[in-house]
């Protein structure tokens, strides 16, 4: 029988966990990951459920569960699923893992696009890099928001394989709470 309050309850427990590794701080490293070779996802079940939840996690990573999301409709009406894997980084920050399947290697590109396109220009540095491994081209984004008083950058990583998107987004303020995760996942 279908309980209302435990739903809510549930939900609100899930976000608790998600959240609550949002708050800590750490100093800013920029990683040089030369290695590139990573199979992280289970090639045998080639599902989102699958690929969300990577195999060869980096030193530190604890993977802590997978949602189906809506939140990138506004970028593309081509998407045919969604999936969030929810990671914790070897500081306690939660890093997501979000795969958006399109229904054509071009509507991936053009939701790429429309993604990028929300975002302004920094007044100073470059808020995209381009950024190689697994033997593709991804985006590198950075944003900045305030802890404790002090404005730090956050990152981002985007890119496609075929018509699937990846997103891998840290709470962090180190470039490799993200980058290892994406390197992780073999795509």
């Amino acid at each position: 029988m279908y309980n209302p309050k435990k739903t809510v309850a549930s939900i609100l427990l899930i976000s608790i966990i998600l959240l609550s590794g949002c708050i800590e701080d750490t100093d800013t490293e920029i990683i040089n990951n030369s290695d590139n070779t990573s199979s992280g996802i289970d090639q045998d079940n080639f599902t989102l459920d699958s690929m969300v939840k990577v195999e060869n996690l980096p030193s530190g990573y604890e993977y802590l569960g997978s949602l189906p999301i809506t939140d990138y409709n506004e970028f593309s009406e081509k998407i045919i699923e969604s999936k969030e894997g929810a990671y914790r980084d070897e500081d306690n920050f939660d890093v997501f893992l979000d795969i958006i399947e399109l229904d054509s290697e071009s509507a991936a590109t053009e939701f790429i696009f429309n993604y990028k396109s929300q975002y302004e220009q920094l007044s100073m540095g470059d808020r995209f890099t381009n950024v190689n491994f697994n033997g593709h081209t991804g985006t590198r984004i950075k944003t900045y928001s305030y802890r404790a008083g002090n404005q730090l950058p956050k990152y981002q990583i985007i890119w496609n394989n075929d018509n699937t998107v990846f997103i891998v987004r840290s709470n962090s303020n180190l470039e490799s709470s993200a980058m290892n995760l994406a390197i992780a996942t073999g795509y």
